[in-house]
């Protein structure tokens, strides 16, 4: 999808307010700068969360950015290399990370892509994201307007289609130089807002000294980072942009060939971590009462039954006809209840709620259908409308596991919802979400 960067700039002000650490997700965090000086000005955000979060963080650096003053007698393109680097390590450190582990490709300035290295850097960037645990990579984004920038883009890119479980993030550096009508490539990506840690930005930016103007004067044609840049880079928001996870989602046929002749996949009549999970889902909703619940995904309806008994109306919703067939006829008798076949996010039920349940559904979606499904949760909740989730936290087969379905759940809902309560146990997680009295 192509649209003018006017377009994209506006989105991306208009974003939700996301925690940098749902982006990140349970583990690690590997970050890919073109140049020293880039992870400070775009991923600060990131950075600083991880590290004092006490997650590990591991930095690749693309280039030593040896090519800023190629004018300079005093400064030889090595002696900078070594100025850099130094002054990276130390922008690290102010961003919180104590020792910083940093892996140095140490490819050329300005042509890094064309270099017989950039060949096998995704197998090597991805060992180390397996080595420190991570969870997200994070580059710059493919449409800032330098070379180095857009090879990061494409580095991030290669590391994604060998470790496609790891959450791709892009943050811009130098787009803002587009004009309005320019037009960018977005495709797969969803714009965020982070508050950013404008004290340690601040301290990691001005260790970049080489790139500030006073330090390197003999180059007529001296680089420096312009003010009205830093005034940029240093407002309260970092923008990221989450890229689709790789892969398709299950059909409805694969669901259909599962709940054949009577198929229980997930042994929900009998297994008791079942049991255990619908028992540790209605603890969460307390002794609370509702109107209206609508449960999505409800296969043979054992969770929609027991939360009909502290409801005056429930709804169960499942893609597959069999299913819902079998769900009316097991719980037949109970009052106030209701199935219903249907699929997301086309088939979102009319009716208002004030309790949306999603358990074990919203990895079986991409990120286009959660976010359509949160419009609709917007449209059809009541004024104090709670939503919760579960997601199991095994291997699901899906484009998205069940952490990165509901960390995109939670970032996408930012504008309309707040979190109240998550709690992850034993092969699942639970989040409660409450609607915010603007939302």
């Amino acid at each position: 999808m192509t649209i003018p960067y006017g377009e994209w700039r506006a989105r991306q002000e208009a974003a939700p307010l996301a925690d940098a650490l749902t982006l990140i997700g349970p583990g690690g965090l590997v970050v890919i700068a073109p140049h020293p000086d880039d992870e400070s000005l775009g991923a600060a955000a990131l950075i600083t969360a991880a590290a004092f979060a006490g997650r590990p963080v591991a930095l690749v650096a693309l280039t030593d950015g040896e090519g800023s003053h190629r004018g300079s007698r005093e400064w030889p393109a090595e002696r900078i290399a070594e100025r850099r680097r130094a002054e990276q390590e130390l922008a690290m450190r102010e961003l919180g990370v104590a020792e910083p582990r940093i892996l140095r490709l140490s490819l050329p300035d300005g042509a890094s892509r064309w270099h017989e290295g950039f060949a096998s850097a995704a197998e090597t960037v991805a060992q180390l994201a397996d080595e420190i645990g991570a969870t997200a990579i994070v580059t710059t984004a493919g449409i800032d307007p330098h070379p180095d920038h857009e090879a990061a883009a494409i580095l991030g890119e290669a590391v994604h289609e060998v470790r496609p479980a790891l959450r791709l993030l892009f943050y811009p550096v130098w787009s803002l130089r587009h004009d309005d009508d320019h037009p960018v490539e977005v495709e797969g990506l969803h714009p965020f807002r982070l508050a950013a840690p404008l004290a340690e930005k601040a301290r990691a930016i001005a260790r970049h000294e080489t790139q500030m103007g006073a330090l390197i004067t003999d180059d007529p044609d001296s680089f420096a980072l312009p003010d009205w840049f830093l005034r940029h880079h240093q407002s309260p928001h970092e923008h990221v942009f989450w890229r689709r996870m790789p892969g398709r989602p299950p059909s409805a046929e694969h669901f259909a060939r599962l709940y054949a002749n009577g198929g229980d996949p997930w042994h929900a009549r009998t297994a008791p971590y079942e049991r255990e999970k619908r028992e540790a889902t209605l603890a969460m909703l307390g002794d609370e009462r509702f109107a209206s619940v609508i449960e999505i995904g409800c296969g043979e309806g054992h969770l929609s039954a027991a939360l009909a008994g502290r409801a005056s109306r429930t709804l169960g919703l499942d893609l597959d006809a069999s299913i819902v067939a079998r769900a009316t006829a097991r719980h037949a008798g109970t009052a106030r209840l209701e199935f219903r076949q249907g699929r997301l996010p086309a088939d979102f039920p009319p009716e208002r709620f004030d309790l949306l349940v999603l358990s074990e559904v919203l990895y079986f979606l991409d990120e286009a259908e959660i976010e359509a499904l949160l419009l609709a949760a917007r449209r059809q909740g009541e004024h104090d409308a709670s939503i919760l989730l579960v997601n199991y936290l095994g291997e699901t087969g899906t484009p998205l596991s069940g952490d990165a379905a509901a960390d995109f759940f939670l970032s996408m809902a930012a504008h309309g919802w707040v979190v109240e309560r998550s709690e992850r146990r034993e092969g699942y997680r639970l989040d409660r979400l409450r609607r915010r009295a603007h939302g």
